[in-house]
């Protein structure tokens, strides 16, 4: 589900900066956007200066709510499956942009924050291909995910410092995002019940 997310954002935002930019030469699909680790675990530096943009995943966290109660679903012989509450996620995204040409670099930065600006909210009723990247969601439901939201999440220096020792490279310009990613169900091995068929009422 993390990486249906991800692989959604990253088409959906090289879409975004190809078209906004109107220049082939240095925008086309497929050299604006990586979506990988910065270093890799040998310790060398991941990234290249002819792409734009690199897209990591730098912490998650579960977001709890109060009041989340169990889902019911139907099954193909009239009964329901009991499932547990969706897990809802807040993963911190980290979006560096790290072309050879600094002033580059800061242009593709704002068009980051522009594109985030227009679409905080991604849902499949507004971007069908949502989960277009899931191969079979019969099989594997898990890998789909029912919405996404972003917001920016602002760094302090000492947390920015902290965050590029712990990435392992040199600063570079860059935003942070929370994004919260609400999924759907896992249908394995929970418990089946019957459905109801007739209600009986007490006078008394």
């Amino acid at each position: 589900m993390i990486r249906t997310a991800l692989e959604f954002i990253k088409k959906e935002l090289e879409t975004y900066i190809v078209d906004r930019e109107q220049d082939p030469a240095n925008y086309s699909a497929g050299n604006v956007v990586d979506l990988k680790s910065i270093m890799l675990p040998n310790g060398s530096i991941n990234i290249t200066d002819t792409t734009h943009i690199t897209i990591m995943v730098v912490g998650v966290d579960e977001e709890r709510r109060e009041g989340k109660r169990p889902y019911y679903t139907p099954t193909d012989d009239k009964q329901f499956l009991r499932l547990n509450p969706p897990v809802e996620l807040d993963l911190y995204i980290l979006f560096a942009a790290h072309n050879s040409s600094y002033e580059t670099s800061l242009r593709d930065l704002s068009d980051v924050v522009s594109f985030f600006q227009a679409n905080t909210i991604f849902d499949e009723k507004k971007f069908p291909a949502l989960n277009a990247g899931v191969a079979d969601s019969i099989i594997k439901p898990w890998q789909l995910i029912e919405r996404l939201t972003f917001r920016l999440h602002t760094l302090s220096f000492e947390q920015q410092n902290n965050l590029w020792g712990m990435v392992g490279s040199k600063y570079l310009p860059n935003v942070v995002y929370k994004m919260n990613m609400l999924t759907v169900f896992d249908t394995k091995g929970k418990e089946k019940v019957a459905s109801v068929t007739e209600l009986n009422f007490n006078e008394n």
